[in-house]
């Protein structure tokens, strides 16, 4: 630790928010404000300067992910991050997860709760919300579809709507390449979702991209409806 307080930063862009949180920090004996921010780039550079044990981590940000914050924290090698978030979707925890946080909550309003929550990460704890510990499970339990294969067995035409959606194409779009009907696509896709044990498009391209069904690609847009 640095000093006699741990240092605490805290990287969130709603105003009320952030300033909530940083009175938590600045009543507590036990915490010092390292810095506080709402943005991407304001947090990569006031991470730069050092000093900086704990960063409370929003993953939201006006200019882009919190995920580089979580980077730009972990580069040191000192500082500890917790994601701090409303965002509790798989794809964005595991991508959280993979950039090297600590621990990743769902926003709550205790105080208590979240000086618990920041006590636990600074003493080498990994806190998650009960939605996201539901996910690590499911990384190490088989799901039934995969249990006598070892992995899902997706058709063929199901892994070509996955690799048109990895690649940011919307449901009519994946309908007119493959040449048949958007009500179609649908049907594959509650397929695949079944398959997969996923609840989302963005959750489905990350598991068969993690197992391998198709190639791994950028630029997946945000979940869209069906047209």
């Amino acid at each position: 630790m640095i000093g006699a307080q741990p240092r605490i930063a805290i990287v969130e862009d709603d105003d009320a928010l952030r300033l909530f949180l940083a009175g938590i920090i600045e009543n507590s004996s036990e915490f010092a404000l390292a810095f506080v921010c709402g943005t991407r780039a304001e947090a990569c550079e006031g991470l730069r300067e050092g000093g900086v044990d704990l960063c409370l981590v929003d993953l939201g940000l006006p200019d882009g992910s919190g995920v580089d914050v979580i980077r730009a924290a972990k580069a040191g090698g000192q500082t500890r991050a917790l994601v701090l978030s409303v965002l509790g979707d798989r794809v964005t925890v595991m991508q959280a997860l993979a950039a090297g946080a600590d621990g990743y909550l769902l926003k709550s309003g205790r105080p208590d709760i979240i000086l618990k929550e920041i006590r636990e990460t600074l003493s080498g704890m990994a806190p998650v919300s009960p939605q996201v510990a539901a996910y690590l499970v499911d990384l190490v339990r088989p799901s039934p579809s995969s249990q006598s294969s070892g992995q899902p067995e997706l058709s063929e035409r199901e892994v070509a709507v996955l690799e048109l959606f990895s690649r940011g194409m919307s449901y009519r779009e994946t309908a007119e390449l493959l040449a048949i009907s958007v009500n179609t696509v649908s049907d594959h896709v509650r397929k695949i979702y079944s398959k997969l044990s996923v609840h989302s498009r963005n959750e489905a391209v990350f598991e068969a991209q993690s197992l391998g069904l198709i190639g791994a690609r950028a630029g997946v847009r945000p979940e869209p409806k069906p047209e």
